[in-house]
């Protein structure tokens, strides 16, 4: 192997520029980035705070729209506990509303028999039987005459066939709980 001249080794070297100078540059761009990162994320939790009370508000409105709901709920069944006390008292004195108007001939004879069975207390399946008919046509029936006299509920059948005179106060009323 050859050895390099001496003039090679008595020239210094050459040394590259001071590393620091790039260092701090370098450091300076990524503590800018840093920031700059920083103020995208406490802008992103503003925006998450706002959505957050955003939701909180709409979650309140419809928490009142719930309370208003139920008050309303409640002032229906209020009146129609009053009205059905009224009814219940101008039936005792004989004088229901229905006893001016009366449809009860606007009726056909077989919703007649259907709607006096109902206030003896049968049940769907034994008038029927009694009558000689399919459960659904009976069901059909009671249908017709709760719609015709603009009533609800078997019970407000029953209060109206004893109104109209079908059923007179102090009749036995059957229960057949075994056919149910």
């Amino acid at each position: 192997m050859r050895k390099p001249a001496a003039s090679a080794r008595a020239q210094p070297r050459k040394r590259p520029p001071r590393a620091g100078a790039t260092l701090d540059g370098t450091r300076i761009q990524l503590a800018e980035a840093r920031t700059a990162q920083a103020e995208t994320r406490t802008e992103q939790a503003k925006t998450r705070i706002e959505m957050a009370e955003t939701r909180t508000e709409r979650a309140e409105s419809r928490t009142e729209l719930a309370k208003t709901r139920t008050e309303q709920a409640e002032t229906r069944t209020e009146l129609a506990e009053a009205r059905t006390e009224r009814a219940e008292a101008a039936l005792r004195q004989g004088k229901g509303e229905l006893t001016s108007v009366n449809p009860l001939p606007s009726l056909s004879g077989r919703q007649r028999e259907i709607l006096q069975l109902i206030a003896e207390g049968q049940n769907t399946k034994r008038i029927a039987d009694l009558l000689n008919v399919s459960p659904k046509a009976v069901e059909y029936h009671r249908m017709k005459l709760m719609a015709l006299l603009g009533i609800h509920e078997v019970a407000g059948l029953v209060r109206y066939a004893i109104q109209v005179g079908l059923l007179p106060l102090g009749t036995p009323v059957t229960h057949h709980l075994c056919d149910r």
